[in-house]
């Protein structure tokens, strides 16, 4: 049921990085500014508890390997930001519209394998 819902979760977000990008909202910007970190780590903690929940009832790789993501990922923030906003620079070289899209396939890819995860 929990992988069900993080799979739900994980496709609503992809709807919504879409529409930011239609709107012409700079997500990388919103992402790598310092000053949003607090709003990140919110962000993050329904996937994490969500993930967390999906593993104990359904003790899958693919749901330890989402939830290890996003606890690395609000420890850093937490703990070391500055490890999170030390490849900004490296990203400014690459395309903004590629890591958009490539923000919104793998966030589709993980939502699509949390509802196979969850039917299986």
């Amino acid at each position: 049921m929990f992988a069900f819902i993080l799979g739900c979760l994980y496709l609503s977000t992809a709807l919504i990085y879409l529409w930011l990008i239609k709107e012409k909202f700079n997500i990388l910007g919103f992402i790598f500014n310092p000053n949003n970190r607090n709003f990140l780590i919110i962000f993050d903690a329904p996937f994490l508890t969500i993930s967390f929940a999906a593993i104990i009832l359904e003790n899958h790789w693919f749901l330890f390997l989402i939830f290890i993501m996003h606890a690395l990922n609000t420890i850093t923030l937490l703990f070391k930001p500055q490890l999170f906003y030390q490849p900004k620079e490296d990203m400014q070289l690459m395309d903004e519209e590629s890591l958009n899209n490539y923000l919104v396939i793998i966030t589709s890819v993980v939502g699509v394998g949390c509802l196979l995860v969850s039917i299986l």
